[in-house]
Parts: structure tokens; C-alpha cells; sequence
């Protein structure tokens, strides 16, 4: 047994057909007709019992094979409860805007009533969208809503959408494909938006781009840090050696020791010359067992001065000629080692190498003489 609404679809379909054939070009054949009417009947079964996921699909096809406002308003109701409100008041003004002939069945009125009643309820919980691209001048952006494509010409304007979560993309040739997602609440508003970066991979570059990325060699821009795992190539042979330090300061200090030495000597030598005069001038005046006569005492002090410079002359030339000697060996020897240093370093095959030959110098100064000792 069937329901009121449905008997009374199936008599508005049989009923209706001449008025609604006269609004058409070509009549539809009478198979597409049968075939409508049970398609509706389906339909408004299925959202009679709340199932209007399924009763989409009958109402719809069944539109398609003959139109009829009793079916139209019923798809739109059923396209309202499953969240596709845009749709449902688009099907549903679709209905309450179609005009109607003089003398039309009372179920199209009924139903363009109703339409009306469901359309204003509906209409405030449409929420809006505005889709922002960012992209290079001259670049037209594919854009999708829920992988449906936007026209251009509802960017960056509040675009009617319906309630809940979504997901936007844009896509052009030579640029990555930027996606976003966002969450709209019944008659509530949101913003959308996505930046296109170029794709260096994808192959030439987009119009209006650099031929080169930044931060890549001969480009412009900073340059960006290595790749992840580079590892810098290894070095072919030894590290170059440091520059030597100039030992031109230690020569230079050796020579002034050994001046100041050799002017040290030639004074203890001038006043040990004085002295030994003066020795031999009282030897001949003193008796080797008696003191020395008074008017000798001069020749004395004289005599012990002279003997005083003299050593210090000779001890102060002693020292200087043999640090001088010392800070000049030293420094050859440095040389030395460094020009030695490459039999001294361990060879290819991990062998030592031969050790370098140390010098060793000390001065000495005796009561009575002056030299250097040292070892090899």
C-alpha cells in the first residue's frame, strides 16, 4: 500500500503530462516517462524515510527524464538535510521560480508552497568563502573546492558555501600545487589562502620567473645551506704547511750580543794592558821583601782599578759573544728542522721517519778564560 504523497505523485505524473509537454520542445517518449515516474516514487519514498543520501540519485535521474516541480522541490529538500545547502536552495529557487500554467495541477502549487517554506529556512545557514591566490602576474591559477573547479571569477569575492570543513587547491603549469584547509559554520564567514611557489623540477621555468632558483650558482640571491648528506670532497695531499715565522728578529739580536761581546773584550784587553804596565812599573819599584815605598801607594790603586775594569770588560764581552753565538745557532738550527721535516714525518706506508739531529750549547766563563762546550 502506498503513501498519500506517493499515489499522488504517480497521479500528478500521468495527469500532468500534457501541460508540462507543452512547456518542452519534444515530448519525451513514453518509456523515459514510465521510467521517471518510478524513479520518483523511489525517491520520495526514501526521503519520506529519511534515507535522502540515496533518494538523491532516483529524484535526479528521474528529473532528467521528465521535469516536474512535485520531484524538483523534493530533490532540493533532500539536498538541504544531507549539508549540500547550496545545491538544495539553488534546486529549491529553481521550483518557487518557475511559472506555472493557468490552469496547473493544485500539486505544483502545493509544491512551489512548499519549496518557499524550505528555501527560507534554509537560505541563513549558507556560510561564505573567499579564495585568495597568490601567484606571478600573468599566471591564471587552476583553483578546486572540494575537487571541484572555481571559476576565476569568484576569487577574492565572498563565494556561498555550505557549512563544515573543506579543502582548497591551486595548481598552475611550473608551479607546486598549494592547498589549504578550512572549517565554516552555518551562516558564518572565511578566508582562504594559497601562495604558488615554483617548481625548479618540473622543467622551464614559469613565465615571469628567473631562469634560475635563488641561491643558485651565476643567480641572484643568497646562497641557500648544501643538500642534506653532502660531504665535502678529501683533500689531495698534505695540508699546506704554515708560513714560517721570520727569524729575521733573533739574527738581528744575535749579532748585537756578539757587538756588545767583541766591545767588551777589546776593553778588558786595553785595560789588562794599562795593568800589566803598571804592574811592571811597581815590581821594579817595590823590594819583593819589604813593603812598597809610600810615593808607590798611587801606582797601587791605580794599578787595582785598572785590574777591576779589565775583568769586567772581559766578563761582559765573555757573556755577550756567547749568548750572541747561542741566539745565531739556535736559529740556524731551526731552520734546519723545518727543511728537515719531511724525512723526520712518518712516511706513506706508515714507517717512522729518521729523528733530527739535536744541538746543544752552553757558555762557560772561567777565572782566567772564557769558551762554549756543547753537544751533537
Amino acid at each position: 500500500m502506498r503513501s498519500l504523497p506517493s499515489c499522488g505523485l504517480a497521479l500528478l505524473i500521468s495527469t500532468g503530462i500534457p501541460a508540462i509537454a507543452l512547456a518542452q520542445d519534444q515530448a519525451p517518449a513514453a518509456g523515459d516517462i514510465a521510467l521517471a515516474r518510478s524513479l520518483g516514487l523511489e525517491g520520495v519514498q526514501l526521503a519520506d524515510a529519511g534515507n535522502c543520501a540515496t533518494a538523491i540519485d532516483k529524484l535526479q535521474r528521474a528529473e532528467a527524464l521528465y521535469h516536474a516541480p512535485t520531484m524538483l522541490g523534493r530533490l532540493g529538500e533532500c539536498q538541504v538535510r544531507v549539508g549540500k545547502i547550496v545545491a538544495g536552495t539553488e534546486t529549491l529557487q529553481r521550483v518557487v521560480r518557475e511559472p506555472l500554467q493557468p490552469k496547473a495541477p493544485k500539486a505544483f502549487v502545493d509544491a512551489q508552497a512548499r519549496a518557499q517554506k524550505v528555501l527560507d529556512a534554509a537560505l541563513p545557514k549558507l556560510a561564505k568563502l573567499k579564495i585568495h591566490v597568490e601567484a606571478p602576474p600573468g599566471v591564471r591559477p587552476v583553483v578546486k573546492l572540494d575537487g571541484e573547479p572555481v571559476s576565476s571569477a569568484s576569487l577574492d569575492v565572498d563565494r556561498p558555501a555550505d557549512p563544515g570543513s573543506h579543502q582548497i587547491e591551486a595548481s598552475a603549469p611550473g608551479f607546486k600545487t598549494a592547498k589549504t584547509d578550512t572549517i565554516l559554520q552555518e551562516g558564518g564567514s572565511g578566508t582562504a589562502t594559497l601562495r604558488l611557489e615554483a617548481d625548479w623540477n618540473a622543467g622551464p621555468p614559469p613565465p615571469g620567473m628567473p631562469p634560475s632558483p635563488p641561491g643558485a650558482q651565476g643567480a641572484p640571491g643568497p646562497q641557500g645551506p648544501p643538500p642534506q648528506g653532502y660531504e665535502p670532497p678529501p683533500m689531495s695531499g698534505p695540508p699546506p704547511a704554515a708560513a714560517p715565522e721570520s727569524k729575521g728578529s733573533s739574527k738581528t739580536l744575535g749579532f748585537v750580543l756578539i757587538g756588545v761581546g767583541g766591545a767588551g773584550v777589546a776593553l778588558g784587553s786595553i785595560f789588562g794592558a794599562l795593568a800589566l804596565g803598571r804592574r811592571s812599573t811597581l815590581d821594579s819599584a817595590c823590594n819583593p821583601k819589604s813593603n812598597c815605598p809610600l810615593e808607590s801607594q798611587p801606582d797601587i790603586d791605580s794599578l787595582h782599578s785598572l785590574a777591576t775594569v779589565s775583568t769586567v770588560g772581559f766578563a761582559v764581552g765573555g757573556v755577550g759573544l756567547a749568548t750572541g753565538l747561542i741566539v745565531l745557532l739556535t736559529s740556524k738550527s731551526q731552520a734546519g728542522a723545518e727543511v728537515k721535516s719531511a724525512s723526520t714525518a712518518p712516511s706513506a706506508g706508515g714507517e717512522p721517519g729518521r729523528p733530527l739531529t739535536r744541538l746543544s750549547v752552553t757558555p762557560f766563563v772561567g777565572p782566567r778564560s772564557f769558551g762554549f762546550e756543547g753537544s751533537f
